[in-house]
């Protein structure tokens, strides 16, 4: 198990270093495998990115692309849950997913962790909870037309968010904005 576990700058560092050029993240990636104490090995495993690439990301013989470098924070991002209570997911559109600000919860004596899911499609929310189970999440929260969708699929505990009058209003008001500009 790795350790000390990632933190935000860390996934940061390696995006700024992936926008430098491919030589920096490679230099960054490697160490912080080092500093997390994780092969190449555990990193293909845990991201789903095959050994070869990531041995020729790291030797810097092949270009790093977006995918790529999605799949590896994501799994650094996963470390984190190492530090929590419980791991919730949310599955949701990517807007919605990037209203959330707090990713790390305290409740009462509880540290909690929620983890994205995104999903624009049915295939999206399918797969979506179906990693979510694989990555032995405690539960997720999604909207109710979406927990219709997966509970036959999953085993873990849903729950539903509720849609009140309030963000319905707030959602025709914006829309009436777009449909009748004045």
């Amino acid at each position: 198990m790795a350790s000390p576990l990632p933190s935000p700058e860390v996934r940061e560092d390696l995006l700024a270093a992936a926008m430098e050029s491919d030589e920096a993240f490679a230099a960054k990636l490697k160490g912080v495998m080092k500093q997390l104490g994780i092969t190449s090995m555990e990193l293909s495993e845990g991201s789903g990115v095959p050994l070869s690439t990531i041995n020729k990301i790291i030797s810097q013989n092949r270009d790093l692309r977006c995918s790529t470098l999605r799949k590896i924070i994501i799994y650094l991002k996963g470390l984190e849950s190492q530090n929590a209570d419980i791991v919730i997911g949310v599955i949701a559109a990517r807007s919605t997913l990037d209203s959330i600000k707090k990713h790390q919860l305290s409740l009462g004596r509880r540290k909690v962790l929620l983890r994205e899911y995104p999903a624009s499609s049915v295939e999206d929310v399918i797969s979506g909870g179906l990693r979510a189970e694989r990555e032995r999440i405690d539960g997720l929260v999604c909207a109710p037309i979406v927990a219709n969708l997966i509970e036959g699929f999953v085993r873990v505990p849903i729950m539903t968010v509720k849609i009140d009058e309030e963000t319905v209003f707030d959602a025709v008001s914006l829309l009436i904005d777009k449909v009748s500009p004045e």
